[in-house]
């Protein structure tokens, strides 16, 4: 039974789709957002130019430099969320606080040159995080953008500021949507790919569980005639090749299923805590799934099935760490440790998984005493 093909198929094509998406904007998110940095040139002209005392400028050089800072960190590590509705993650609300901090301790020391950087705080909110911050963050730009030039009674002189600040801000909203229309079309272009695929692969196992079934069939009939006739010697030839025959079809059809099954990681987890707890063993997850590119997310929760399983299985551990990072993910152990020099079948799956979406995944020591499973993005030999 032939499930894989020759040339590449529709589902490794989905997925190339996807993850090209996926890693344009993790490596080059940080830039798109740091054109935009040049705006900052007007609260920049304005602390140099402007009748500020020395101590003044200072210090609104210094925001500036940190606010951009900030601003070009989040995006470089939160920028795949983009066309995605947006990130809950911790971290991104972190920065995004920070920012408003910056932006509201400059107000009393830099005055209305602050309104230089609202932009920045309504693209952030726009482009990486999710509604909810969007329209708050834009309620509060917009305020503040007629409240404060009124009561710096300088609201003729900032017009084209306010005007700017209204006019990106719909901008940002008007993209935003683009992107996410996109995004949203090419993942049902490639769930459709997907799911063409998995039908065809459905097919495949169905016509291979036929052919396997008729050949057992047979041989089970030619065992009963020898036996019938007294050749039991031939008899047992036949069944044990009957036995072999079954094992064979058996392995095919769990190879294959296991190829077609999208595990949420998530879910996962939790059933890995449960089993772990089941059998007396401290289950610790470090990092959270949104660390992990949404594309890829199915092969790690079947990697890590594979991983903790095996410790269940054979490294008498008392407890497993699986560590998820945007770099990769790593699952560590206290138990016995490596056992002999030959990979199993369970270790060079993981390696064939991880080879699918561009990674590598090594089995050595680990920090524990026991063994670990690193699974490194990026640094496969796939052709994804």
């Amino acid at each position: 039974m032939n499930t894989e093909g020759t040339g590449p198929t529709a589902m490794n094509q989905a997925r190339c789709e996807v993850d090209d998406g996926t890693a344009f904007w993790d490596k080059w998110g940080w830039l798109v957002a740091g054109v935009w940095i040049i705006f900052l040139i007007f609260p920049i002209m304005d602390l140099l130019f402007e009748d500020y005392s020395l101590s003044t400028r200072i210090i609104g050089l210094v925001l500036v430099v940190v606010f951009a800072a900030v601003y070009i960190r989040a995006y470089a590590e939160f920028s795949r969320v983009v066309g995605e509705g947006g990130t809950r993650h911790p971290r991104a609300h972190i920065y995004f606080a920070i920012l408003w901090v910056i932006v509201l301790a400059g107000l009393p020391v830099i005055g209305l040159t602050v309104m230089g950087m609202f932009p920045f705080l309504t693209s952030y909110s726009a482009f990486l995080l999710t509604k909810r911050y969007t329209i708050a963050s834009y309620t509060a730009v917009a305020v503040l953008c007629f409240a404060l030039p009124i009561i710096y009674g300088e609201f003729v002189d900032l017009l084209f500021l306010i005007g700017l600040n209204l006019v990106l801000m719909v901008v940002y909203a008007i993209t935003v949507a683009a992107i996410t229309r996109s995004v949203a079309s090419e993942q049902i272009r490639a769930d459709y790919l997907v799911v063409a695929e998995q039908e065809r692969m459905a097919r495949d196992v169905h016509d291979g569980i036929g052919h396997s079934l008729t050949a057992l069939n047979l041989k089970a009939q030619l065992a009963l005639r020898l036996m019938d006739a007294g050749s039991y010697q031939e008899a047992r030839g036949e069944l044990e090749q009957l036995s072999e025959l079954a094992v064979a079809a058996l392995d095919s059809v769990r190879t294959t299923v296991h190829g077609l099954n999208r595990q949420n990681l998530e879910a996962e987890l939790q059933e890995l805590h449960q089993a772990c707890t089941d059998n007396g063993l401290e289950f610790t997850v470090l990092g959270t799934v949104e660390d992990i590119p949404v594309a890829w997310r199915s092969h790690i929760a079947w990697i890590l099935r594979e991983a903790v399983t095996n410790v269940l299985r054979h490294a008498h551990a008392g407890s497993v760490a699986v560590r998820l990072a945007t770099a990769g993910v790593s699952v560590d152990d206290d138990g016995d440790g490596i056992q002999g020099g030959e990979s199993g079948h369970g270790i060079r799956g993981m390696q064939e998984r991880a080879r699918l979406f561009g990674a590598s995944c090594t089995v050595g020591s680990s920090r524990l005493g026991g063994t670990s499973v690193q699974v490194a993005f990026g640094a496969g030999n796939g052709d994804t």
